[in-house]
């Protein structure tokens, strides 16, 4: 009996063994793949840029041979961007005015509360 529960130790052991060895396999595996997509994404994304970069400096130069000046040829292809830039500094500069930094749920919730408990003519809290 007792060589039975030794040797079913033994071989729990050797088979707890061989799946912590297979878990960590899988597991080097695995995250070897996640670096590689990872690396891949990030590649991609400077892939991205650079051909965004070089598509408006492509657009620049046809511009520029088409009008004759490259100044009004920048200024005509980086015109969309500064109104962007400027609608949202202007939507970010009304956000962070400082009428919308006070703290209007609490004032209301104040003024609910104090509505609340001030008596009406009979002597009653207001509903």
């Amino acid at each position: 009996m007792i060589a039975l529960v030794t040797a079913a130790l033994r071989e729990g052991a050797v088979l707890t063994s061989r799946t912590l060895r297979l878990a960590q396999v899988e597991i080097d595996g695995n995250l070897r793949a996640l670096i590689g997509l990872a690396a891949l994404g990030l590649g991609l994304v400077v892939v991205l840029i650079c051909a965004f970069f070089v598509f408006l400096d492509a657009a620049v130069k046809l511009l520029a041979a088409l009008i004759g000046s490259e100044a009004v040829a920048a200024a005509l292809v980086a015109s969309p961007f500064l109104a962007a830039a400027l609608v949202l500094g202007l939507m970010g500069a009304r956000r962070m005015a400082l009428s919308n930094l006070e703290p209007w749920r609490s004032l209301r919730q104040a003024r609910l509360a104090a509505e609340a408990l001030t008596p009406d003519g009979d002597g009653h809290p207001a509903r």
